[in-house]
């Protein structure tokens, strides 16, 4: 069962209290992001489980620390995202994690990934395409198809241009289609149930991603 997104006004007030010490606050912050960040860990990590509870774990952890960061409570997920991806490139630049965990509560480090997301069906099938994309690009496809974020949000996260955000959506559609023509075992990507949709620039969020057509769409993103 999905969580249903937290209401920006209420995230404002969690997120209050979280910064003050209180971990049930957090707790609540995160838990409706739970399928978002494992299947951004999952597309970064290519499916590696034990790696991707290690940047689930470290994502928690970080988010908690420094929360006091966060200048714009309506960007928590995207924020959030951002860590995530952060994590699994120093877990992909390691063989092992060794984040200090002793000072942070032990509530908030449940891995997320046992809340909401289940082992297989169109989670599986989205991330089997997601990897079809090519490791260089999964982050910015699992994004812009799984997550709605716009070109200019995907470009934020990820550190990059938004012209370098489009070639990697154009490259990675171009390695699926690919994929798909030559036969390999590539399932069509189903679209995500309720997901929360990060706020765009002006505050509305981004239209639905649509993600039930045969492969992913071959439009241009816009900004």
């Amino acid at each position: 069962m999905m969580t249903e997104p937290v209401p920006r006004a209420r995230l404002r007030r969690l997120i209050r209290r979280a910064r003050v010490g209180d971990t049930e606050a957090f707790e609540e912050l995160v838990r409706p992001l739970a399928d978002s960040l494992y299947r951004m860990a999952a597309s970064c990590l290519r499916g590696r489980e034990s790696d991707i509870a290690d940047a689930l774990q470290a994502t928690v952890l970080a988010g908690w620390e420094h929360l006091g960061e966060l200048e714009r409570p309506a960007y928590f997920k995207t924020w959030l995202l951002r860590i995530c991806i952060n994590e699994c490139r120093r877990i992909t630049r390691s063989t092992r994690a060794s984040e200090p965990l002793e000072a942070v509560p032990e509530a908030l480090l449940a891995d997320p990934s046992e809340h909401e997301m289940p082992a297989g069906g169109e989670n599986e099938e989205f991330l089997a395409l997601v990897h079809a994309a090519g490791d260089a690009n999964a982050p910015a496809v699992a994004l812009f198809y799984g997550e709605g974020c716009t070109v200019r949000e995907i470009a934020a996260v990820l550190g990059i241009s938004e012209e370098a955000v489009r070639q990697r959506l154009s490259r990675g559609r171009k390695r699926i289609a690919a994929s798909l023509t030559q036969g390999e075992a590539v399932p069509r990507p189903q679209p995500a149930k309720d997901a929360p949709q990060p706020p765009t620039a002006s505050g509305a969020g981004p239209r639905a991603p649509n993600t039930g057509a045969t492969a992913l769409p071959h439009r241009r993103p816009t900004a």
